[in-house]
């Protein structure tokens, strides 16, 4: 049998091992991995200091992108380099924003907010400039022909073709008398109002125009929508169906040129088309 002081000996002895140290010595917690102890103090101070860092980045890429898109986009004519590349360059600023207006977190950040903040910033401004590029804060899309063009007999829809480059008939034949195209302008606000010129020219020389909305050259549209169901495809899409004057002559080269225009947000919106077809023999 052991007795009562023997054990209580051996039970001391055990826990001085275990210590590590003298008695009372208190050990750092964590130093077998050399972990760092932690301080709630120094902690709090490190996460005010990232969140300003936060904020910070993201007021100053919601700015740059609005300055860009009201400040310097208006006094452009268009599409420019400027526009993404100065915003890119302006990355370079975060340090010395954050020296300038965040002094009392200055000695806390290092090389890995600096990388951070800058991609925070990137994305930002990405995201800001998206939404303010695109409808319906503006526009910057210029109209389109929604499908294929057709060239039809007016007086008998079921005869027409999309295939326009070239017609083959008799020499001495004309088509039908009442010759039209047909087309359909889509845009991503409202395709009604584009305003549209149209040229006819016959080997070279204009021989009819058109003009106006793309709401005002309907023609008779609704006699033939019925049989052109490759020129609109979309409810949105707004038909156009402009008539010849004449039918088309054997040997002759017809071209139509398409001028779109619409007043865009913050520029004017312009597209050209243009279609050449040849009459000629009928090809096998």
């Amino acid at each position: 049998m052991v007795d009562l002081s023997t054990a209580m000996a051996a039970a001391a002895a055990s826990d001085k091992r275990r210590g590590g140290g003298r008695d009372g010595d208190k050990k750092r917690p964590g130093g077998k991995v050399g972990t760092e102890p932690f301080d709630p103090v120094d902690h709090v101070e490190k996460e005010k200091a990232d969140t300003a860092s936060m904020w910070l980045v993201l007021v100053f890429a919601v700015i740059v992108a609005l300055l860009m898109r009201y400040g310097l986009m208006p006094v452009l004519e268009g599409p420019a380099s400027v526009l993404w590349s100065l915003p890119l360059l302006l990355v370079f600023t975060i340090p010395t924003l954050h020296k300038i207006l965040l002094r009392k977190f200055a000695e806390r950040y290092t090389f890995g907010n600096w990388f951070r903040a800058s991609f925070l910033y990137i994305f930002t401004w990405l995201a800001i400039s998206f939404i303010v590029v695109n409808p319906p804060l503006a526009d910057l899309s210029p109209p389109e022909v929604a499908g294929k063009v057709i060239l039809m007999d007016i007086d008998d829809p079921d005869a027409w073709q999309t295939r326009s480059d070239y017609i083959g008939m008799e020499e001495g034949e004309t088509t039908a008398e009442r010759t039209g195209f047909a087309f359909a302008v889509r845009d991503n606000l409202d395709a009604i109002d584009v305003e549209i010129s149209i040229r006819l020219l016959q080997d070279g020389h204009e021989i009819q125009t058109w003009n106006g909305t793309a709401g005002e050259m309907r023609g008779d549209w609704d006699a033939v929508s019925s049989n052109v169901s490759k020129v609109k495809s979309k409810a949105t899409d707004v038909p156009v169906l402009i008539e010849f004057d004449e039918g088309l002559k054997f040997g002759s080269t017809y071209t139509v040129e398409l001028t779109m225009n619409q007043d865009g947000e913050p520029w004017d919106l312009e597209r050209v088309q243009t279609w050449t077809f040849q009459v000629g023999p009928h090809r096998a």
